[in-house]
């Protein structure tokens, strides 16, 4: 029986559609070495008018997969239960998240055509998720797992490597760290 294996989707398997929809709102050019939270949409003022216009946009139409997770995910989609938990629900828009599902949806359909879509968990609190290994970028989500991979984003680098150990946490810079953690 292959151990199950929950993997994040956003900052994880794809990054840069946040990123773009603000640059794009606020006639920036960030990059993500900017951010140090979690939530780079806190640094927009007027957040009313900032998800209005997000609204109109499909955040998955500026995302790139990340270097090697195609591959990587090929390979342990044969290897584990693979599941992909993913949360889509902003704070600010509760209400109006529906459609950020629909497009992660689809983004995941189209481009990691090799994941079952009964394979996709949409939620918000990812505490209720109960996988023997998890891959996320955010700490607080891999907790209940045996193997905890903390995968390298911008707002988690400033964990140190001292930290992570006495949470039984290891870090992946990459997919490929990824692979060999596996």
């Amino acid at each position: 029986m292959k151990k199950k294996l929950m993997v994040d989707m956003d900052d994880v398997i794809v990054n840069g559609g946040l990123l773009y929809i603000i640059n794009d709102f606020l006639g920036t050019n960030y990059t993500e070495d900017y951010f140090k939270s979690f939530y780079m949409q806190d640094i927009v003022e007027d957040k009313e008018a900032f998800f209005k216009f997000f609204l109109t946009k499909n955040m998955y139409d500026y995302c790139k997969l990340s270097e090697n997770a195609y591959e990587v995910l090929e390979y342990l989609n044969e290897k584990y239960d693979l599941f992909i938990g993913t949360s889509y629900i902003f704070k600010e828009i509760p209400k109006e998240s529906g459609k950020i599902l629909l497009d992660k949806f689809n983004y995941l359909q189209d481009k990691l055509p090799f994941i079952s879509p009964y394979k996709y968990i949409f939620l918000g609190d990812k505490s209720v998720l109960d996988f023997e290994v998890k891959i996320d970028d955010k700490e607080e989500n891999l907790e209940g797992a045996e193997k905890k991979i903390l995968f390298t984003a911008y707002h988690n680098k400033n964990i140190s490597d001292e930290e992570l150990k006495t949470k039984a946490i290891e870090r992946a810079l990459n997919w490929l760290d990824v692979k060999k953690l596996l």
